[in-house]
């Protein structure tokens, strides 16, 4: 499995990938970037939910998932915990699951 590249990025780097991404956002107090999915029924967020697990396994990159299933809305946080920032490993994430859609 390749080793997730952990270099620091700015912050004017990180806000041009954004713009780059559908949907996300960056959080610079949690120092996260964050996309929050809505979905119309509950079926089709658990089938996401499922594709996104597997790309989260594959990457070997674990974010935080918030499910609220009364208003059908998945948010993932992503961030390197082990650097306490967003780091190209991050950004090479949201890139991936920005194709996902959902």
């Amino acid at each position: 499995m390749k080793e997730e590249d952990k270099t620091l990025v700015s912050e004017a780097e990180i806000e041009q990938v954004v713009s780059e991404l559908t949907g996300w956002t960056y959080d610079a107090e949690a120092k996260s970037l964050v996309r929050v999915w809505s979905f119309e029924k509950f079926v089709p967020t658990m089938a996401f939910i499922r594709q996104l697990t597997a790309v989260m396994d594959q990457k070997n990159h674990h974010s935080d998932l918030v499910l609220d299933g009364r208003s059908k809305t998945l948010t993932v946080k992503v961030t390197t915990f082990s650097e306490n920032a967003v780091t190209r490993a991050d950004l090479e994430f949201a890139h991936v699951v920005d194709g996902l859609g959902g």
